[in-house]
Parts: C-alpha cells; sequence; structure tokens
C-alpha cells in the first residue's frame, strides 16, 4: 500500500497567509497540516509515502522529511511542475508506481483518530472507497451522489445550498483504478479533475462506496477564517492543563490549556482556556490571554497585551499594549505597541472579506484581520475588521486601515 499526498497547491484564497508558506504547512495546535497526514498513513501501515509538490516546494521537502524522521515512515517526492488539478497531480504517481494506494488532500484538518478508525477496517478490501462528509450545505464542495453506500457522481459545487454529503478529498484506490487517471480529460475550469475518476472507473464495473465521518472531524482549509473554525474544534477537545514551560508566581491559568516546553509565562498573566501556548513563547507580563487563543514556536505576547480567539504565528511580536481580536497574525509580524485589531462591526453584522477580488460573507459576527508574515506596524495603529494585509508591509504610525494592503506595500497617511 502506497500512500499519496497532494501538496502541490499554493492555497490562493488563503492569502495573505500563504504568500510566504505552502498551505500545508498552516499550523494547529504545534502541528503542520502536512503532519496530521503523514500520521494518518503511519496508522494505516501505510509503507511509503509520496508528497506532490510544487508551490514553495523546498519549504514542503524540508520540513516533510524532519517530520518524517519523527514519525518513523518513509517519505520521498515527485514535482507535480505545473498544477494542473488533482488529477494531474495523481497522473505524475499513476506513471510510475502499480499499488493501491491511500491519497489525501494535505491541506485538509482531519481528526486522525476518527479517519484511521474509518479506513483501517477496508484498507486491504477490493473496492474502491472515498470518505465523505455530512455537511449542511455542499454549495462550496464536492456533493456525493450515493445509491445506499454507492458512490454514483461527484457533483462539484453544486448550485442548490442544501444538507449532503460531500467529498473529503481521503481515497482508498485500488491499483487497477489508478491505471484509469490518464484517461482523465481537462474540464471546463482548465483542470484535471481526480473526482472524474469515478465515472470513469465504474463504466469499467469498478465500485466506489462512500465511508461517512461527521462534519467536526475534518475542514477543508479554503478560507483564512476556516482556520479559526478548526483552532476551536482541536481546543474544545481539551479537557486538561498540560505545563511543560515555566509559569512565573502570580499568574492566572483558568480551564484547560497546553503550554509546550520552552515557553515563559510572566507574572500577572491571566490564561482563560482553553488555550495553546508553544514551544519557547513568552507571555507577559500582565497579558490576557482568551480563550480559544493559539500561540505558536517563539511568538512574543508582552505587557498589556489582550489576545482573543486567534491565531499568532511563529516569531510574530506584540510586545505591548495591544488588542488582537478573532485574527490571524503572520510568522514574524511586529505589532508596534498600541496597536488594535479590531473584529466587530458598529452595526453588528457578520464581517465581510475580500477573497480574489471578491467580498464573500465569513458568517463571523466576530472577524479581525489577517496579516501576512514579515509586516510591521508602527505605534498606535488601528486595522478594521475584515482587512487583509500582505506579507512585508510597513503600517505608519497613527494610520487607520480601512481595507486590503497588498504585499510589500508602504502605507502612510496619505495612503488610497
Amino acid at each position: 500500500m502506497l500512500g499519496v499526498i497532494l501538496a502541490a497547491g499554493k492555497g490562493r484564497r488563503l492569502s495573505p497567509l500563504t504568500e510566504t508558506r505552502p498551505k500545508v504547512l498552516l499550523p494547529i495546535l504545534g502541528k503542520p497540516l502536512i503532519q496530521l497526514h503523514l500520521e494518518l498513513m503511519k496508522r494505516l501501515g501505510v509503507e511509503k509515502v509520496l508528497l506532490i509538490v510544487s508551490y514553495l516546494k523546498e519549504q514542503v521537502i524540508d520540513r516533510a522529511k524532519h517530520l518524517a524522521g519523527e514519525i518513523g515512515i518513509d517519505v520521498d517526492f515527485i514535482d507535480q511542475g505545473e498544477e494542473l488539478g488533482t488529477g494531474h497531480a495523481l497522473k505524475t504517481v499513476a506513471d510510475r508506481y502499480e499499488d493501491d494506494m491511500v491519497v489525501t488532500y494535505g491541506d485538509l484538518y482531519i481528526d486522525i483518530d476518527l479517519v484511521s478508525k474509518v479506513l483501517f477496517p477496508v484498507i486491504n478490501k477490493r473496492d474502491n472507497y472515498i470518505v465523505g462528509v455530512d455537511v449542511e450545505d455542499v454549495s462550496r464542495y464536492g456533493k456525493l451522489v450515493l445509491d445506499n453506500s454507492f458512490v454514483l457522481d461527484i457533483i462539484e459545487k453544486p448550485v442548490e445550498k442544501s444538507p449532503g454529503i460531500i467529498n473529503s478529498g481521503i481515497y482508498i484506490l485500488r491499483r487497477d483504478t489508478v491505471k484509469l487517471v490518464n484517461k482523465i480529460s481537462i474540464s471546463p475550469r482548465g483542470e484535471y479533475e481526480l473526482t472524474d475518476l469515478v465515472s470513469i472507473a465504474r463504466e469499467k464495473g469498478y465500485n466506489f462506496i462512500a465511508l461517512r465521518i461527521p462534519s467536526n472531524c475534518w475542514q477543508d482549509m479554503g478560507y483564512p477564517w476556516d482556520l479559526l473554525k478548526v483552532l476551536k474544534l482541536e481546543l474544545s477537545r481539551l479537557r486538561e492543563k498540560i505545563i511543560k514551560g515555566d509559569v512565573e508566581n502570580f499568574v492566572t491559568i483558568r480551564g484547560p490549556v497546553i503550554i509546550e516546553e520552552g515557553a515563559t509565562i510572566k507574572g500577572a498573566t491571566y490564561i482563560e482556556g482553553p488555550v495553546y501556548i508553544g514551544k519557547n513563547a513568552s507571555i507577559g507580563p500582565n497579558s490576557y490571554i482568551r480563550p480559544y487563543t493559539s500561540i505558536e514556536e517563539k511568538a512574543h505576547i508582552g505587557f498589556s497585551v489582550e489576545v482573543k480567539e486567534s491565531i499568532i504565528l511563529e516569531n510574530a511580536h506584540a510586545a505591548h499594549l495591544t488588542y488582537i481580536g478573532d485574527s490571524i497574525i503572520g510568522e514574524n509580524v511586529n505589532l508596534g505597541a498600541g496597536t488594535l485589531v479590531a473584529n466587530l462591526r458598529f452595526d453588528d453584522k457578520t464581517v465581510k472579506m475580500t477573497i480574489e477580488s471578491k467580498r464573500m460573507d465569513t458568517g463571523r459576527r466576530k472577524m479581525g484581520a489577517v496579516i501576512g508574515g514579515y509586516t510591521k506596524t508602527g505605534i498606535n495603529v488601528s486595522i478594521m475588521p475584515g482587512v487583509k494585509i500582505g506579507s512585508y508591509a510597513t503600517i505608519y504610525p497613527g494610520v487607520v486601515v480601512y481595507k486590503d494592503v497588498p504585499p510589500h506595500t508602504v502605507v502612510d497617511k496619505d495612503w488610497r
């Protein structure tokens, strides 16, 4: 059995977070998404894993090699080159290997325990399998058309918004089915869609059977706010205090937390779990960390800084007098003193965000900003709800940021 993880995509809708890293390296509680998939393959007894790479492939290769050594699994890499869809990605494997395969989309959040429990009993059976997810709205995904448990077709992004079962992007494919991937034709979107393999295989007499999991065990990382959704899912499962770092006197910790090795929590800090604090992070003194917050490795939250339901990525700094609400702060960002990241509209409506030039409703009444890596703000900067700031941007002191900022942009009071 061969494992295949599709890890080539850029994740344009996740910009600016993916301007400086591929989406499969976005972390959830200290673990990049790709790690979840490698751990799943290990549990399923997969002997070798192939990672299909392209965008910022050096980052993926370096991190995956390190993780594979820790997990104890053999990995190799195939450069997809031009990204022409999921079917094209699998073609690069089918031309070189003749094996049964476990295939996953590497940008998915998955509950490893549940998914492995569902897949393991059928890993060596004859049929092909697709893991399906029960959702309230199928219009964002590929809807499974079923006859009992047999998959008849996959309809990509149906117009009607309705409950149903969608394709999770997790497959078990038998070797004879894998060979048929070369029969996939280019779609109207200009891509080779792996989902077309279902109808091609059925014509040849090969069945696809749906295996079902609940929606709280899976999430497609399509938009920045999906990261916040997954963060809440993961932290809601936390039930205890796991403290490996150094906690000074006069620190208050309420509720479940994870404080990783090397982290320092300085005096007069108040932590209200569930909260994750990564390795070698520094918190305080006199910080307020509110529920459903993740502070990743080597990040610094300093004096009189409040963070609520946010993700602070590696090496980011908010040293003093700052508020961060319902936001994602990229790696190596530096927020100057007095920076305020607002998360609530005056009219109390849900916050909208611009994704690939289209205004989209996040579905969240509270949604702050998404700030790309290596950006700096001066003192007393205010950032409005739903704003995205690109990587390597500079925001001058006292500026109010009302609209999205492209990467590598300098924003002063006269910027339009």
